[in-house]
């Protein structure tokens, strides 16, 4: 039993802890995880208002507003 427990693929390293323990590795992962997708949420909001802007720039350049938001614009 022992030797083959030493093959197991997970390696022979085997942690055990409390669920509690456990339940606050997994929310501490959590918040970090939401920290991070909310920092790119944040990145590509900006991005897409960046894109709009370019957007409503190129068609006043060019002519190419649909009239209610030419009159908007002005």
């Amino acid at each position: 039993m022992i030797n083959s427990m030493l093959n197991l693929p997970f390696g022979s390293d085997v942690y055990v802890i409390s669920d509690s323990e456990y339940q606050k590795l997994q929310q501490t992962s959590a918040e970090r995880q939401i920290s991070r997708l909310e920092k790119k949420l944040e990145s590509y909001e900006y991005s897409a208002d960046r894109i709009k802007q370019r957007i409503v720039q190129l068609q006043t350049e060019h002519g190419l507003l649909p009239e209610a938001a030419k009159e908007a614009a002005e």
